[in-house]
């Protein structure tokens, strides 16, 4: 039987030795003319433990953009307008590397990206290893690039490659030299017999990092003026309650003066991260220099991670100042709300692959790069065993804080203000393998990416940053700049405005988040305490369901939060959605048809952006519990409505939906007053949650009488029927930024329905 082995090098504490190594595998004559370099840089930590170079000359395979593109219309994101729908298959070309270059010897047409990953991992080596690092040989390595997401997302695009281009590579890794930073050791894992076991390093001599040349032109870029232009329409449409943050880039390009490896030496140096990498197709003249400091997703021994990173400081130009910088960074509203807001998202995300009650936000801390600092948390959960690293992997791309919430939203609002694709940006590079259920991936931010022209390398870089309700578009501008600069400066000699004064460059770091800060002071990570058995969640349609909680999902990026919350608390979760296809029945015969067949305790009106009116079943089953008709075997059965939820309810008794006089709330913990009745009645008078609203509804006559309030006693925070069981809140209770959140929610769940309708009748009498 095949199997993997492990075979000691030498031993080096050198930080770039791997780039050393590159260099001598390609002179002597190792390299296949593709090249992959997964860099750490910086100090040892969790994260920058390993450096891996993988030999990519046997399998590789191409993603490619199909002819015949679905395009998105006149619709406006920004105006509240989506148009959801797939994109043709994905072309999918499997090529072996022969003597005269690689050979195309399969082709297959792929409906999304898991089961492209599929169907490459027919193609992996699964052999048995005694490997204690999250890395076998045998499995596949490579990019996936940004504009894979509409195979992951069900959005259609405006803006989409040219058909023809590739998208993504993945090459099949049958043997990595792994650089150990703790041990210092270096040594190959490779399949058995594999010629890398045979390797003499003793050759290889250190890489010298000349200058780089200035560019004869300063690379083209948007004016600031327009790029504050954009951050404002973001606003705009995040004041109507169309979305709640969007990732938008800024892009620089134009011809570079030198080569792209030459920029990866200077960048690998000046910008040390633990999620640098080095990438050449050399066929297809197209590289990349990439020092991120972002991961997207890990997946080892059935944990799920994912590190999220939001909020952004510069770094100070002495200790002192970088300090009170940090304590300024966790003291802002706008960037702790940017912050929470992802942390939100990638809790969904997570829970959609993991075993529900298991997804918790793990800790955050404060981790400075060389000219920035940025608020970065962890999130994890396990691996629920239905779903396999495709899965995983899919779910997860493209990264949220490169994006935005609700995601499917932010993609087509990205494709609008943009313009253009992505390309490389923000997509990943990393590594999986099915068949070991692992998978590593970063996201590419911090990125150079080349392409070869007749005499020189056109070079392109893009920096942005999530914009929230709290952006100010001067700093959003500036803030791009930040990010850009010593990877522009690697491309072209050109620091994106800035000079050596304007922007220090500090030693990286990891640092806590400062104490004593009150408004971050009641925001503990950790997992919460789980009562008895964890119910199941289920997607509809589905079978029948014994005793569940129907949610409605209104295309948010919290609806598998709220999900998660129920089931931890015992109850079983169908989750169904609230938009409907066109060509699906009217709303008031799916909502008929659902009730029929899933025959639910409960229904949650889940958050959203947009109006409630977008949204028909959530609307059909709000008019229906107000007219008294949310009846199962003749029972009048409990309702909750969350955010959008909440208002839908409000709106179809006569109330009015309106901007909020005091202005949008995206990611901020708010006080909360309450009455004590209805779902409050055993919580404190006074409690902290979550809100994420840009609308409110107010009072106006109908059968809902108002339960909370907001500080200022003039915001409707919550709602209750005086007889039905009919529940509503503005705010968010399965936010990490709602501690008393659960207990609501738990609240909610013991409520339960008149024993029949003639009961309420009576009861009203």
């Amino acid at each position: 039987m095949v199997s993997s082995m492990w075979k000691y090098l030498s031993k080096s504490d050198d930080g770039e030795c791997m780039i050393h190594i590159l260099k001598f595998l390609r002179e002597s004559g190792y390299s296949s003319g593709d090249e992959l370099l997964l860099h750490s840089g910086g100090p040892i930590s969790d994260l920058s433990q390993r450096s891996m170079i993988p030999c990519i000359d046997s399998i590789r395979v191409l993603m490619i953009e199909p002819e015949g593109g679905e395009f998105g219309g006149n619709e406006s994101a920004l105006g509240g307008e989506v148009s959801l729908g797939s994109p043709p298959p994905l072309n999918i070309l499997v090529q072996k590397k022969e003597e005269e270059g690689w050979k195309t010897i399969q082709e297959e047409y792929c409906v999304d990206l898991t089961r492209a990953l599929d169907y490459v991992s027919k193609f992996e080596i699964t052999v048995p290893s005694d490997s204690n690092i999250n890395l076998h040989p045998g499995g596949f390595t490579g990019i996936l690039g940004y504009d894979l997401s509409r195979w992951t997302v069900p959005i259609r695009l405006s803006n989409t490659p040219q058909p023809g281009t590739v998208i993504g590579v993945l090459w099949r890794a049958d043997a990595w030299i792994v650089h150990d930073r703790l041990s210092s050791d270096i040594g190959v894992l490779a399949l058995e017999n594999h010629p890398w076991l045979d390797l003499d390093l003793t050759g290889h001599r250190v890489t010298e990092i000349g200058e780089i040349p200035v560019s004869e032109s300063v690379p083209y870029s948007e004016s600031d003026s327009e790029h504050a232009g954009k951050v404002s329409r973001i606003k705009e449409a995040i004041s109507r309650g169309n979305l709640y943050q969007v990732n938008y880039g800024r892009k620089w390009e134009g011809e570079m003066p030198g080569e792209p490896w030459e920029s990866f030496l200077l960048l690998s140096r000046s910008n040390p991260a633990p999620f640098s990498c080095w990438m050449m197709v050399s066929d297809l003249g197209w590289s990349l220099a990439s020092s991120s400091p972002e991961r997207l997703v890990e997946l080892d021994r059935g944990v799920v991670r994912t590190r999220p990173i939001k909020g952004t400081r510069k770094r100070g130009f002495d200790d002192e100042e970088d300090s009170r910088l940090r304590t300024e960074l966790v003291s802002s509203e706008k960037e702790v709300s940017e912050h929470l807001m992802l942390v939100d998202l990638e809790r969904h995300d997570l829970s959609s692959v993991c075993v529900p009650g298991t997804v918790h936000w793990s800790g955050w801390r404060i981790e400075a790069l060389s000219n920035v600092q940025h608020l970065v948390s962890g999130v994890e959960g396990l691996l629920d065993e239905k779903f396999s690293t495709s899965e995983v992997t899919s779910t997860m791309f493209p990264g949220g804080s490169v994006t935005g919430c609700p995601k499917t939203v932010t993609l087509a609002a990205i494709d609008e203000l943009e313009e253009g694709t992505r390309g490389a940006w923000t997509g990943s590079i990393g590594h999986i393998h099915k068949g070991h259920g692992l998978a590593d991936w970063n996201i590419l931010i911090r990125t150079l990416e080349a392409h070869s022209g007749p005499e020189r390398w056109h070079a392109t870089v893009q920096a942005g940053g999530g914009v929230v309700i709290g952006s100010s578009p001067a700093e959003e501008v500036e803030e791009a700049r930040w990010k850009a600069a010593a990877v522009t400066e690697s491309a072209w000699g050109f620091r994106t405005g800035f000079t050596d004064k304007d922007l220090p460059e500090r030693e990286v770091g990891i640092f806590p988040i400062p104490e004593g800060v009150e408004s971050v002071s009641s925001l503990i990570p950790g997992i919460n305490e789980r009562l008895g058995e964890v119910g199941s969640i289920s997607v509809y349609p589905c079978e029948r369901v014994e005793r569940c909680t129907l949610l409605v999902d209104n295309l948010d990026s919290f609806t598998r939060n709220i999900a998660e919350e129920v089931a931890s608390l015992g109850h079983n979760v169908v989750i169904v959605g609230g938009k409907m296809p066109a060509n699906t029945a009217t709303a008031s015969n799916l909502a008929e048809e659902i009730l029929r067949n899933i025959e639910p305790e409960r229904v949650i009106l889940g958050p959203g952006p947009s109006v409630p009116e977008a949204y028909p079943l959530t609307m059909e089953l709000a008019r229906k519990s107000v007219n008294g008709e949310l009846l199962v075997d003749g029972n009048h059965i409990p309702i909750l409505g969350l955010c959008l939820g909440h208002q839908a309810l409000g709106i179809v008794d006569g109330w009015d939906l309106i901007q909020s006089p005091s202005g949008a709330v995206h990611g901020t913990p708010s006080l909360i007053r309450n009455n004590g009745t209805g779902i409050f009645e055993d919580l404190p008078s006074e409690i902290i949650m979550m809100r994420y609203n840009s609308l409110v509804i107010e009072p106006n006559g109908g059968s809902l009488v108002p339960n909370s309030w907001d500080l200022s006693g003039e915001l409707v925070m919550g709602l209750m029927h005086e007889h039905l069981p009919i529940h509503g809140v503005q705010f968010h209770p399965e936010s990490v930024g709602s501690p008393r959140g659960r207990e609501l929610l738990d609240g909610f769940l013991a409520k339960r329905s008149f024993a029949s309708s003639d009961q309420f009748i009576q009861q009203v009498e």
